[in-house]
């Protein structure tokens, strides 16, 4: 996935207070469950290729399974906590799906949402004459690192940059209809999130402009960036962490969320 984040929203979030402060403030956390909130809260899915995993688990007998991963400077990765365990993918998350809020904690700088899908996810299991395969909803426990040292405490006032954040991977709605009508809007182009742009990269420094040849498609690019330059393939296919998409004359190939060949 995407190894950057806006540059405003990093600068901005950095800019916070300097008092040591073990765990968000309450007035943060105010601000931030008037967008997102348990029993409330339906996001689009704005990243594809993010793990997810059924909620019945691995072997099929547990009710609230999760696959984790940490985002941190608008990367994610897997997580490798002591209690993220059976971090086996079923299937990867695409873009423009519907998930909704199921928990939500708080850990220092950090906000972890718990998202189940709405559609269920086809979820294969055994092998030979044990294997079975079937829908089962999925799950995807975010951990968002907000880009701010620990030492730094995160006021109210910094709650809408924690929020544009956490909606770089999900974009929230107050319910289920207002996010299928964005998501069939985003699927269908017409509500194109913007390409994040380096983290590094000075605030004075002006934009690069939008790629628009085909052979511009390079190595490491994130499938919003193809997506901004292409457009939506004519087919895809994704096995484990790879997706291939195909276009009239060139098919390009995504291995963990970024593209690792282009075939001409």
């Amino acid at each position: 996935m995407s190894r950057h984040v806006l540059p405003a929203v990093v600068l901005a979030l950095a800019a916070a207070g300097t008092l040591r402060a073990e765990k968000l403030p309450s007035e943060f956390k105010a601000a931030f469950e008037r967008k997102f909130w348990v029993g409330r809260t339906y996001a689009v899915v704005m990243q594809p290729g993010v793990a997810t995993t059924s909620i019945y688990g691995v072997k099929g007998d547990s009710t609230n399974a999760h696959y984790s991963v940490d985002v941190v400077d608008g990367n994610w990765r897997t997580s490798e906590g002591l209690l993220d365990f059976d971090q086996t993918a079923a299937d990867f998350l695409d873009l423009g799906e519907v998930v909704e809020l199921a928990s939500m904690s708080y850990k220092d700088n950090r906000v972890d949402l718990r998202m189940v899908s709405v559609e269920a996810k086809k979820v294969t299991r055994g092998s030979g004459f044990g294997k079975s395969t079937k829908r089962e909803p999925v799950a995807t426990n975010f951990k968002f690192f907000f880009p701010v040292p620990k030492s730094q405490v995160m006021t109210a006032a910094d709650a809408p940059l924690a929020i544009d954040y956490v909606e770089t991977y999900l974009k929230a709605f107050p319910s289920e209809s207002q996010a299928r009508t964005y998501a069939a809007q985003l699927i269908a182009g017409g509500a194109r999130p913007t390409s994040p742009a380096p983290a590094r990269a000075s605030a004075q420094a002006p934009a690069a402009p939008a790629s628009t040849s085909k052979k511009e498609i390079k190595v490491g690019m994130t499938p919003l960036e193809v997506l901004d330059t292409l457009g939506r393939p004519q087919k895809e296919l994704t096995f484990q962490n790879t997706t291939r998409w195909t276009y009239p004359d060139l098919t390009v190939i995504f291995e963990n969320g970024k593209v690792k060949e282009v075939k001409f």
